[in-house]
C-alpha cells in the first residue's frame, strides 16, 4: 500500500515547525520586552516617591532644628525679661535712695541689679533722642551748642538688656539768638 501524503514532505513539516517555534518566541520575547518596560515603569515610579519622601522627611528635619532653635531662642529672651516685673517694682526704690542721698545702698542696688542686665540712663550732655527720652520742659540757653541737648534729668531712665523699660525724663535746651 502506498504512503498517503498530506502534500507536504518531511522536511517542509520541519520548516512549519521551526516556524511555529520562532513565532511563539517571538511571541514570548515581546511579552517579556512588555513585562520588562512595566517594572522599568514601576521602578521609576519607586523611585520617584522615594525621592518625595526624602525630600519631605530632610525638610521636617530641618524645620525641626529651625524650631528648637528658634525655641532656644525665646527661652533665653524670656529668662532675660522675666524679672522684668521685679525690676520695674524695685525702680521707685533706686529713685528713693536717690533723693535720699542714700549713695551706698544705691549703688549696691544698681551692682545686683546690673548683673541681671539692668543700665542706667542718666543722658545729660546727650543730644535728645525720642526713642530713649521723654522731654518735660526746655530750658533756654544762650549756647548754640546746647540746642537740643539734655540740660536737666529730672528722673533716671532704666534699660534692661537692651530694652527701654522707662525712659528718662528729661529737660532740653533750647536756644535763642538774642
Amino acid at each position: 500500500m502506498g504512503k498517503i501524503s498530506n502534500g507536504m514532505d518531511e522536511q517542509e513539516k520541519d520548516f512549519e515547525l521551526s516556524q511555529d517555534d520562532v513565532d511563539d518566541s517571538v511571541v514570548e520575547e515581546e511579552h517579556m520586552s512588555e513585562k520588562v518596560k512595566n517594572l522599568k515603569e514601576k521602578l521609576k515610579e519607586a523611585e520617584g516617591k522615594a525621592k518625595e519622601y526624602l525630600d519631605g522627611w530632610q525638610r521636617a528635619q530641618a524645620d525641626f532644628v529651625n524650631i528648637r532653635k528658634r525655641d532656644e531662642e525665646v527661652r533665653k529672651e524670656f529668662a532675660k525679661f522675666v524679672s522684668l516685673e521685679v525690676i520695674e517694682d524695685l525702680i521707685p526704690v533706686l529713685d528713693a535712695l536717690t533723693l535720699g542721698k542714700n549713695e551706698q545702698i544705691y549703688r549696691l542696688m544698681m551692682q545686683i541689679l546690673g548683673k541681671r542686665g539692668l543700665v542706667e540712663s542718666d543722658p545729660i550732655g546727650e543730644q535728645f533722642n525720642p526713642e530713649f527720652h521723654e522731654a518735660i520742659g526746655m530750658i533756654k540757653t544762650d549756647k548754640k551748642e546746647d540746642n537740643h541737648k539734655i540740660l536737666e534729668v529730672a528722673q533716671k531712665g532704666y534699660i534692661l538688656h537692651g530694652k527701654i523699660i522707662r525712659p528718662a525724663k528729661v529737660r532740653i535746651g533750647e536756644w535763642t539768638d538774642n
